[in-house]
């Protein structure tokens, strides 16, 4: 009984065996059955046939042109499912476009190169900018670094990569009267890896996207290394922002900052102390030297120029970018904007913030994210255009295309990307440029929406906003619009300045709209609620100001400001230097104004000597 038992288990084997290796296949000469060839083999035969061939005849306009036929084949015909698919054809797409712009003396060696190190290569081209970044001194530095350390670059893939693309220019930076110039590429190359098991991070394993934030030290290497000695391993570069002493003489009798007389370098500016920008800047370059991704930040709202730093945080499981650690409390509320070390340009901080989600995010879905947006824009300019979209089927008698150049497989696209890898930037901002544009329907928008609050909204609230914004703006019905802006404003209970920035602009669209009395109620929520929520609520109390005045409602008008005042925080006296900037010392003054003309002169003057005495006496 076993032994036939046994039999008749192998013979169940063998035909599943059997079965499960069988797959369609088409009729060969000689009666043969030949397998039927797969979307992606035959996809990445053709790009490897192509750059074989650019190798031999070094003509890179004609092999552009074979990679964005065979690009747009994938956009055509492949699955979503298709990520490596995706990944490797945008890839050599965009590596013989970039490399197209370098030194011809070495474009072919480079190519065999990075063909030979392709974890470098997909590093340095999902990381590069095309808008931004200069390939021709990417791929120079990238030359000098092959030179001097080739057999280390793929181990060093992404740092080789961030060193390639923020290096591109001179990095300097300029923090007032002081400024710094960075070393030498290799030297950094050299400084990071020798110090790698130092690194708070490690290398290997942080994406070239956030090791920009890095690399891009203006510090000598002396003042890296000493500050690697003292700081490695701090989980709080914030706090360094305070461990610099103000430098209240140079800002309350004029004289030279102590620092600048004494030599402008790390261990000075902890020594002497200086302004907030020597502050933000010792912390900021203590990041670098030890491997946290930093940024100098500084506010985009005050009324006076404040900085300050932010820097990526862990706790194991998740990371984020801190913003608040290291600056004055009656900045938390300002907005902060960074200088990206890539582009050279101002961005908001939020926009940083949304890079933690890199930390995580698998290198694959990263690359795929990027892929699918260039897709996206593929079909975005086919579309706009109106050039035929017709790549032949790579496959012979399979002519099914799943996307053509529409908004809905454009969409789509940008979803199936930004699901696998929701801190991937561009495949926002690309919907919110289309939004902006007035591409995407009512529909479109809502749905948008609540994809960028599932996907990102909880973690980054200032990301969700800022892209939402101009979904919402360019509704035209003014009530739908103002329903998405509730929607909005209910996402941010326990973010004030964000509830009352939404406040702001459904202000702005009731004044458009020529609803006064809609405008005036949203500057008065603002003021009963969020008063220490940040600088706007001086823009609001000038505004609803300017309504009651035209109402000639001079009672209502104080009530208003009594209401603010009596809400409004006193800065910390450790911060009393930066009093005047304060919303409690401009609202004290604007309020005293508004007594005075009531013909309350003595509230008024009370007022006033209350907040004079702490700006004379810090």
């Amino acid at each position: 009984m076993c032994a036939s038992r046994i039999r008749l288990f192998i013979f169940v084997v063998v035909v599943l065996l059997v079965c499960t290796s069988w797959v369609p296949a088409e009729q060969g000469r000689g009666g043969r059955k030949r397998t039927k060839p797969k979307l992606d083999t035959v996809i990445c035969e053709t790009i490897s046939q192509t750059l074989d061939q650019l190798e031999k005849d070094h003509d890179f306009a004609k092999a552009e042109e074979a990679l964005s036929q065979s690009f747009d084949q994938v956009i055509a015909f492949a699955q979503d499912r298709d990520r490596m698919l995706f990944r490797d054809a945008a890839c050599a797409r965009r590596l013989v476009s970039q490399l197209a712009k370098a030194d011809e003396k070495y474009r072919i060696s480079m190519l065999q190169y990075l063909r030979a190190n392709p974890h470098l290569a997909r590093s340095l081209i999902f990381a590069m900018k095309p808008k931004y970044d200069q390939p021709e001194k990417v791929f120079a530095i990238l030359e000098r670094l092959r030179q001097a350390r080739g057999d280390k670059l793929d181990r060093y893939a992404t740092l080789t990569a961030a060193l390639c693309i923020v290096h591109d220019e001179y990095v300097i930076r300029t923090v007032n009267e002081n400024s710094a110039r960075a070393p030498d590429p290799l030297v950094l190359f050299d400084y990071y890896t020798f110090n790698e098991k130092r690194m708070f991070f490690g290398l290997r394993d942080v994406p070239a996207e956030l090791l920009m934030y890095v690399v891009d030290c203006a510090a000598t290497i002396d003042d890296m290394v000493w500050a690697l000695d003292r700081y490695a391993g701090d989980r709080n570069v914030g706090a360094r922002f305070f461990d610099i002493d103000y430098d209240y003489d140079h800002v309350r009798k004029g004289q030279p900052k102590k620092v600048t007389v004494a030599g402008w370098n790390l261990p000075n500016i902890l020594h002497y102390g200086g302004v907030c920008a020597d502050q933000a800047y010792f912390a900021v370059t203590i990041g670098k030297s030890i491997g946290v991704p930093t940024t100098y930040t500084r506010g985009q709202s005050a009324n006076a120029s404040h900085a300050w730093v932010g820097f990526l945080e862990t706790d194991g499981r998740r990371a984020w970018w801190n913003f608040n650690t290291g600056r004055y409390p009656e900045y938390q509320g300002v907005r902060g904007v960074i200088h990206d070390p890539q582009t050279r340009q101002s961005i908001p901080d939020s926009h940083v913030s949304l890079m933690a989600e890199f930390v995580h995010a698998d290198e694959l879905d990263r690359h795929f994210a990027a892929a699918v947006t260039d897709a996206a824009h593929r079909l975005v300019k086919v579309e706009q255009s109106g050039e035929p979209f017709m790549p032949p089927s790579p496959i012979e008698n399979e002519s099914k295309r799943l996307r053509e150049p529409t908004l809905k497989h454009e969409l789509a696209l940008l979803e199936v990307g930004l699901r696998a890898c929701p801190g991937y930037r561009d495949g926002w901002t690309t919907v919110r440029d289309l939004s902006a544009e007035g591409c995407l329907s009512l529909d479109d928008k809502k749905k948008w929406a609540t994809v960028v609050h599932r996907l990102c909204g909880r973690w980054y609230p200032d990301f969700y906003l800022s892209i939402v914004t101009p979904m919402i703006e360019t509704v035209g019905d003014v009530e739908e619009q103002n329903r998405l802006w509730n929607a909005a404003f209910g996402h941010f209970s326990h973010r004030h300045d964000l509830a009352a920035t939404v406040r702001m602009n459904q202000a702005s669209m009731w004044r458009e709209n020529g609803d006064i009395e809609k405008v005036g109620q949203c500057y008065e929520d603002i003021i009963n609620r969020y008063t220490n929520a940040g600088p706007f609520v001086i823009s609001a109390l000038r505004e609803a100001e300017k309504i009651l005045r035209d109402k000639q409602d001079g009672r209502r008008l104080l009530m208003l400001y009594d209401r603010a005042w009596s809400q409004i925080e006193k800065p910390e006296t450790r911060a009393g230097i930066f009093a005047r900037m304060s919303n409690w010392y401009q609202i004290g003054y604007m309020y005293a104004s508004v007594l005075d003309e009531a013909g309350m002169h003595e509230r008024a003057a009370s007022i006033r000597q209350k907040v004079n005495s702490v700006v004379s006496t810090h």
